[in-house]
């Protein structure tokens, strides 16, 4: 019998993809490319997979701090730009004492976003004094404190916008849109139609920004991760969810983003 493939979203785990094989004998779990993986016997339930991911969530957890802390070293410079669909950052050595992030102008979008209104790509600069030393610990936490303040103030001003598109054009309706920081999952639907979703959505390309906002528009109608839930994506998005798992699950955080 073929291989059976299936895409469960923990709430801090993130996406775990569970193959249920017709050679395994047993259940085992593992980690490649940032995620888990779980195999197990064809016929094993979902119910008891699930129930070990929660009795080990801890461990996991644990065990992804443990590989993130053997990355290589943050390195920032001078050098350094942070450039997103809807805004770039850079750092600027200036005649200054204290480091002040602002917003120099907007940079023309040669490529509109998928909506028909075209957008101009915030140009934000991040002063330092001359004498920075960037191998500090305080200068990479100035860098990274100001990048998130653009992520975030990028997500306030074009997700709402975004958010009512998508969902004016296909029938959705949420309560609120919110705003978040957090590092294990994109975004999240109460079941009264409030949408967060986190900061870091921000630092993905546009289409798969819409890919999240329309995961979930689509948790407004099913909240589980069953068939009509992904038949749903599936027809909103017009591009297969496993095609968008496989592209977000390859992406990166920058290393000076992620949390100690």
């Amino acid at each position: 019998m073929a291989n059976i493939e299936k895409r469960y979203r923990h709430d801090k785990l993130g996406m775990i993809t569970v193959v249920w094989k017709s050679n395994m004998r047993s259940v085992r779990m593992g980690f490649k490319n940032e995620s888990f993986t779980i195999s197990a016997p064809q016929g094993y339930p979902m119910e008891s997979i699930i129930r070990l991911i929660n009795e080990n969530e801890q461990r996991m957890l644990s065990f992804i701090k443990r590989h993130e802390s053997r990355r290589e070293k943050v390195s920032i410079d001078a050098n350094f730009t942070l450039d997103t669909h809807f805004a770039i950052m850079r750092i600027a050595l200036a005649k200054t004492t204290t480091p002040r992030l602002k917003k120099v102008g907007a940079i023309p979008c040669g490529c509109p976003s998928d909506s028909s209104t075209p957008v101009d790509k915030d140009n934000l600069v991040l002063e330092m004094p001359y004498d920075t030393d960037f191998e500090t610990e305080e200068t990479i936490r100035i860098v990274k404190e100001s990048a998130i303040a653009m992520l975030r103030y990028e997500a306030k001003k074009r997700l709402p916008s975004i958010v009512k598109e998508i969902a004016d054009a296909n029938g959705f309706k949420y309560s609120t849109v919110k705003i978040n920081s957090a590092q294990t999952r994109w975004g999240s639907c109460s079941s009264k139609g409030s949408l967060n979703f986190s900061l870091f959505v921000m630092l993905m390309p546009l289409h798969l920004i819409r890919s999240v906002i329309v995961h979930e528009l689509c948790h407004t109608k099913h909240m589980n991760h069953g068939e009509s839930f992904w038949a749903l994506f599936d027809k909103v998005y017009g591009v297969s969810h496993k095609i968008v798992d496989k592209e977000i699950n390859n992406l990166k955080l920058p290393a000076f983003l992620k949390s100690a």
